[in-house]
């Protein structure tokens, strides 16, 4: 315990220079989670120029077998400048690259590796697969315009197969990583990998930790009842959006989006209606969160509506 302890104080930072126009003068830093695990630090943010997409916290697993990357992040240029710290840990090759889901910030950095030999492979699940087949074209010119073209050059969309089944296992090495699909969730398709050995979690969009959480494309009680299992699994360490414990990441976010669909199927069974969602639901406690005022009025409305429907049709609403 003293020796992890020890590894885990080791102020590591292995930087380059690489990096966007849009965000000259940062660095790409991998932090040191537990012997052979490093996370790609990332802002706690929403997808900006300022930022230069840079949001997603890449996990990095160096192996005997070789390198997992998951969720490589949003253009080339992020993606080749971790692949250079890769590279000033270990000379062990690539061998998979997963994406967790089909956002734009967390996949189209795949560009970045596909030119390696040996070829990685991208996984993800079928669900996500057909959606990165279906969008990629235009999130990649989204998020260009978003973060500027500057910022996407050289940026190609690299599809993954959809070889990630639920309950199945992918073994990088010594280490075995459980798979999980929870689908619909945070998003469409949302894939989970557990290393139970390494008591880690590597929860994709499923979690935020003190940002109010994002459900443009959610499924309030899908996402609820992904949480509920994650949570419930032995894990010292999550990353998601962004890095903590189980008590940092998951359980907030729970208790957010319970909040949400507590209060608006309480209106909902007095005879409530939409106008009344912001009175509904206690905020209070999440109210000192990243972008609540923007991004918290929208969240009533999609779960008012989600909600709404359910009870419309006599389903369960807790």
């Amino acid at each position: 315990m003293a020796t992890r302890r020890a590894f885990l104080g080791t102020a590591l930072a292995l930087a380059l220079d690489a990096w966007p126009a849009a965000a000259a003068g940062t660095r790409l830093v991998l932090d040191p989670l537990r012997p052979g695990v490093y996370v790609a630090r990332a802002a706690n943010a929403e997808a900006m120029r300022a930022n230069a997409g840079a949001v997603v916290p890449c996990l990095v697993h160096v192996t005997r077998a070789g390198v997992l990357v998951v969720d490589p992040g949003p253009q080339a240029a992020w993606g080749r400048a971790l692949l250079g710290a890769i590279r000033a840990l270990t000379r062990q090759p690539v061998r998979w690259v997963v994406n967790s889901h089909a956002h734009p910030e967390n996949v189209l950095a795949n560009a970045a590796f596909a030119g390696l030999r040996p070829r990685p492979r991208f996984l993800a699940s079928a669900a996500t697969a057909a959606l990165m087949r279906q969008r990629c074209t235009d999130c990649l010119a989204r998020l260009a315009a978003l973060l500027g073209h500057a910022a996407m050059r050289g940026t190609a969309i690299v599809l993954p197969e959809p070889a990630l089944q639920h309950g199945a296992w992918l073994q990088t090495g010594d280490t075995a990583w459980q798979v999980q699909v929870h689908a619909p969730a945070h998003s469409a398709s949302d894939t989970v990998l557990y290393a139970p050995q390494l008591r880690l979690l590597c929860a994709g969009g499923l979690a935020y930790r003190e940002r109010v959480p994002e459900m443009q494309e959610a499924s309030l009680q899908g996402w609820r009842r992904a949480l509920r299992q994650l949570i419930a699994l032995p894990a010292d360490t999550v990353v998601a959006t962004a890095t903590g414990t189980p008590a940092q990441t998951l359980v907030p976010t729970l208790a957010y989006l319970d909040a949400l669909a507590q209060g608006i199927g309480a209106a909902l069974a007095a005879g409530r209606d939409a106008t009344q969602a912001a009175d509904a639901v206690v905020a209070e406690p999440f109210r000192h969160w990243r972008h609540f005022p923007t991004r918290h009025p929208l969240n009533l409305q999609r779960a008012w509506g989600q909600l709404e429907d359910a009870w419309m049709q006599g389903g369960p609403l807790a």
